[in-house]
C-alpha cells in the first residue's frame, strides 16, 4: 500500500513537472509567435513591444523586465481571461471598481481616480493660462480680417456626473471645478466669446444629456450645444444665418440595439445595458457635398451593416477625422470652421445646415499645414473652437495651434 502510494506520489509530481515546463516554455513561445496587435482596443492602450537586446539592456536588467511587461500584454489568450477576470469580479464578488472603472448605484460607468492621483493646482493653471493666451491671439487673428471667434466649453461625462461617484472614491472635483473657474475667468478677462456648456446644462438638469455607458454626451446633449451655439452665432454675432431648429423640424431616430460605450468597452462589454443611441436629420432637405479627408462621403451617420450590431459613438460621422468639408452651395451665407477633438462629431450634422461652407478639423489628425494657415487661406466667417473641460490645459492636438 505504501509503495502504491509512493507510485502515485511520483506520478503527480512528475505531471506536475510536465505542467511546470509547459507553462514556463512552451506558453512563452506560443505567445511570440502568435499574431499580436500593438493596441489594446479594450483597455485603450497600446501594449508593450518586444524587449530590445543589447549589453545595456542586459547588464541592467531592463531586458529581463520589458520580457515580463511584453508578456503580460501578448500572453495567448490574454482577453478570454480579461474578460473572464471582468465576469468574475462583476457578477460573482460584485465589485463596483473594475478594470479603472467605477460603477454607480444608477449604473453610470465612471473612470477611476486615486486618492494619491498626482495633481499640482499651480502646474494645471499655468498650463490652462498659455491656453488662453493661445486663444486670445487666435481670436485676434479671426478678428482682424473681420471674422469672429467662440470658444464652447464641454463637461466631460464624468464631470457632468461627478456627483454620481460612490462616496469613498475620489471624483476628480478639485481638478475640475479649478478647470472651469481658471478657463472662463480668464476668457471673460481677456474678452473671447465663449459658451460654458457645463453651466447650460445645469441650468435644465436632464438626466439625458449625457451617455451612461461612454464618455460623451448623448444627441440630447449635441442638440442643446447644438442651439446655444447657432443662437450666439445669430443674436450676439449677427450673422445672417436662420435660428436653431427645433426637435420638431427633425426627424429623431432612435438606433434599436443598444451603445457599444467606452466605459464598458472596459469591461469587454459585459456590463448589462439597455442605452440607445439617437440620430437626426433635418425636415427640410438642402442639397450638399460632403468630403471627408479629401474623398466624397455623403453620410452623416455611419450604421452598422449588419442589424445585429450594436452601435457606438462613432457612429456619428464615422468617428475621428482629419478633414471634413460641407458645401451647401449657399453664397449668401456665412462659412463656417469647426476644430475639436470627438465632441465635435455630434454637432457636425446639425451645425453645417446653416452655413454656406462648413469645414471640420481634428488638429490631432490634421498635418497638411497649421490652423493659421489654414484660417489664413480660407478666412471662415465664424470660427468655432470645441473642447472637453479634462483638456483646458492640454496644449497639444487641438490645443496647438501651430502645428504644421
Amino acid at each position: 500500500m505504501k509503495e502504491k502510494t509512493k507510485k502515485m506520489k511520483k506520478l503527480s509530481d512528475y505531471n506536475l513537472s510536465i505542467l511546470f515546463i509547459i507553462i514556463i516554455f512552451f506558453i512563452p513561445i506560443l505567445t511570440k509567435i502568435h499574431p499580436h496587435t500593438d493596441i489594446s482596443s479594450f483597455e485603450n492602450r497600446t501594449l508593450a513591444t518586444p524587449p530590445i537586446f543589447n549589453r545595456e539592456t542586459l547588464s541592467s536588467g531592463e531586458y529581463f523586465n520589458n520580457w515580463e511587461e511584453y508578456l503580460s500584454d501578448h500572453i495567448v489568450g490574454r482577453n478570454r481571461w480579461l474578460k473572464l477576470y471582468t465576469y468574475l469580479n462583476m457578477n460573482i464578488l460584485r465589485k463596483n471598481k473594475i478594470n479603472d472603472i467605477v460603477i454607480s448605484k444608477d449604473g453610470t460607468l465612471l473612470p477611476f481616480y486615486a486618492h494619491n492621483r498626482i495633481y499640482d493646482p499651480e502646474t494645471h493653471k499655468a498650463n490652462i493660462k498659455k491656453m488662453a493666451n493661445n486663444i486670445e491671439e487666435l481670436s485676434s487673428y479671426v478678428d482682424e480680417y473681420g471674422g469672429k471667434f467662440c470658444f464652447i466649453g464641454i463637461p466631460e461625462q464624468s464631470s457632468y456626473y461627478r456627483e454620481r461617484y460612490p462616496d469613498y472614491f475620489y471624483n476628480n472635483y478639485e481638478f475640475l471645478c479649478n478647470s472651469e473657474k481658471t478657463m472662463f475667468l480668464l476668457l471673460r478677462e481677456k474678452n473671447i466669446d465663449f459658451i460654458n456648456m457645463n453651466e447650460e446644462f445645469k441650468k435644465e438638469n436632464r438626466d439625458d444629456f449625457y451617455l451612461k455607458t461612454d464618455h460623451h454626451y448623448s444627441f440630447r446633449g449635441a442638440f442643446k450645444t447644438y442651439e446655444k451655439i447657432i443662437n450666439k452665432i445669430k443674436n450676439d454675432f449677427g450673422l445672417d444665418i436662420q435660428g436653431a431648429l427645433d426637435e420638431n423640424e427633425m426627424d429623431i431616430i432612435t438606433i434599436e440595439n443598444p451603445i457599444l460605450g467606452s466605459r464598458n468597452r472596459q469591461l469587454y462589454y459585459l456590463y448589462p445595458t439597455s442605452e440607445k443611441m439617437e440620430i437626426a436629420y433635418h425636415k427640410e432637405k438642402i442639397d450638399y457635398e460632403k468630403i471627408d479627408n479629401g474623398v466624397k462621403s455623403p453620410e452623416f451617420y455611419h450604421m452598422e451593416e449588419s442589424p445585429d450590431e450594436r452601435p457606438s459613438y462613432g457612429v456619428f460621422m464615422g468617428g475621428d477625422l482629419a478633414e471634413t468639408v460641407i458645401k451647401t452651395n449657399r453664397s449668401n451665407l456665412p462659412n463656417a470652421l469647426i476644430f475639436g477633438d470627438s465632441f465635435t462629431n455630434a454637432v457636425e450634422p446639425l451645425l453645417y445646415y446653416h452655413f454656406n461652407e462648413t469645414r471640420i478639423l481634428d488638429l490631432r489628425y490634421y498635418e497638411d499645414k497649421s490652423l493659421y494657415k489654414y484660417i489664413e487661406e480660407y478666412k471662415p466667417d465664424v470660427v468655432i473652437m470645441i473642447r472637453d473641460d479634462l483638456n483646458y490645459g492640454n496644449n497639444e492636438g487641438n490645443g496647438n495651434f501651430n502645428r504644421k
